[in-house]
């Protein structure tokens, strides 16, 4: 449909009849503008009646195990990291400095 729009407006030279072809487009712009906002609100309205069917005491799916174990692991090593630093003596940040 733009191609034919395009190829209309390319062979129509008199300014006058473009601007009636461009003109008409307005009130077809907007139904279907219209059109887009009754379904955007239908869709909301689907989804938040889904979205209140979901149990929120479900058990955590696989990758919410997984980024609990990650987050777990990356405590983990912080905690061995700290327990390091002050085994060795030095100051939180004292390391960074020292390879400037």
């Amino acid at each position: 449909m733009i191609t034919i729009v395009a190829r209309v407006l390319a062979e129509t030279t008199d300014p006058d009849q473009q601007r009636s072809l461009i003109d008409d487009a307005g009130p077809i712009a907007m139904a279907f503008v219209v059109a887009i906002g009754i379904a955007m609100y239908f869709l909301w309205k689907s989804l938040s009646k889904q979205m209140k069917k979901i149990d929120p005491n479900l058990p955590p799916g696989r990758d919410s195990i997984e980024q609990a174990q990650d987050r777990q692991v990356i405590q983990d090593a912080i905690a061995r990291g700290e327990a390091e630093r002050k085994a060795a003596g030095s100051a939180p940040g004292a390391d960074d400095t020292a390879q400037e």
